[in-house]
């Protein structure tokens, strides 16, 4: 039995290893000239509470000389608080050009969630790039045209984000986060993108239309990932760098409940992974799995495992925190490590047993996801 915890450990210490090098691995500067015009496409429903500051940020954003004005799409999804008025209210004093989309409810059997606003908005666009993010997002203000240069190179760029709020339970989702994009970031590197985060992502409008756009990608609970590979599956490019200049933020989740819908909505993304994608996913989750049932059954080779694991971790998390300068986060480390390695066992099991996702009052089922239940 100790031989399989060895083998667990040397897996893992692989898998790190492989992250670690598309993580050092440095993007080659833009020699091309960046995009001279964007279309930033906001959807949201019910968020009157975190719909102000993403807006300000947006206001706020600084733009090369010779960049026109942001055109700026924001799609209310049958929101039934103040969302359609704070809009408005912001088309109406913002230097930058405004246009509302007002989605009327679903029809019985029509795809909903986020993919049916985004893909209304990103037809509306008319500018050379198209810029996602969410309402509850915070942008910096590169954050536009950072994205312009990155797709002077390539077809798509994505970018991180930091959660803040909450203390050590809002630093602990953070560093989650930062593992989870950080893995994206370094397959990506290596030439094996697969998910980006939809707050923080850009594709040239010509080459997404080109591909089909959503329609093509067809309905997805994970529409960022649809996009990526959508995208990738055109021969697309994808520039995912560790750029600070490009970092939002967001709140964190405020309830284990809350997490836990947030985990089942992206884990229903995984079975449209690539082999490798899928590969490096198991070996992680069973590093954990094992680590649990190790130290359950007083295994001592289980904590072996751990501790070699965890300092592979660490190493990856301390790359992350310094490129996107982050540092401070990483005092919520043994925290997260402790969250990390004992609550994705369970979120799989659960996963598993009850795959039912919920989305903003919405609920479907993975194996029927265009249709709420």
């Amino acid at each position: 039995m100790s031989v399989v915890f060895y083998i667990v450990t040397a897996l893992y210490v692989l898998t790190s290893a492989f992250v670690l090098i598309g993580l050092l691995r440095r993007w080659p500067k833009s020699v091309s000239a960046p995009l001279r015009s964007a279309s930033v496409i906001i959807c949201a429903r019910d968020e009157e509470v975190d719909l102000p500051a993403c807006l300000e940020s947006l206001e706020k954003q600084i733009l090369d000389p010779g960049t026109e004005p942001l055109e700026v799409i924001l799609v209310d999804d049958v929101s039934s608080d103040r969302t359609l008025e704070l809009m408005q209210q912001f088309a109406a004093t913002s230097r930058q050009q405004v246009r509302i989309l007002k989605m009327p409810p679903p029809q019985p059997g029509e795809p909903s969630g986020k993919w049916r606003p985004l893909k209304e908005g990103m037809q509306r666009a008319s500018q050379e790039a198209l810029l996602l993010t969410d309402a509850d997002a915070v942008l910096p203000p590169t954050w536009a045209q950072s994205h312009l240069h990155e797709l002077g190179t390539a077809q798509m760029a994505a970018g991180f984000a930091r959660l803040d709020g909450h203390g050590a339970w809002g630093g602990v989702q953070s560093l989650d986060w930062l593992l989870l994009l950080g893995v994206g970031s370094a397959m990506n590197r290596l030439g094996a993108p697969q998910a980006a985060l939809g707050k923080n992502l850009s594709v040239r409008r010509q080459e997404y239309l080109a591909a089909g756009g959503l329609e093509a990608a067809g309905f997805s609970l994970t529409e960022d990932q649809a996009l990526v590979l959508l995208l990738r599956a055109h021969g697309g490019s994808m520039r995912f760098p560790l750029n600070h200049k490009m970092l939002v933020s967001t709140p964190a989740v405020p309830t284990w409940g809350d997490f836990v819908r947030q985990r089942q909505r992206w884990a229903s993304g995984i079975r449209n992974m690539d082999a490798m994608g899928l590969t490096l996913i198991g070996i992680m989750g069973l590093r954990n799995f094992a680590i649990v049932i190790g130290v359950l059954t007083l295994f001592p080779q289980a904590l072996i495992l751990w501790g070699t694991t965890a300092a592979m971790n660490f190493l990856i998390q301390a790359r992350l925190t310094a490129a996107l300068k982050m540092s401070r986060r990483l005092r919520y480390f043994v925290l997260w490590e402790i969250f990390h390695t004992w609550t994705t066992p369970w979120l799989t099991v659960l996963y598993l047993v009850r795959p039912k996702v919920a989305w903003k009052g919405r609920k479907f089922m993975p194996s029927n996801p265009s249709t709420p239940v």
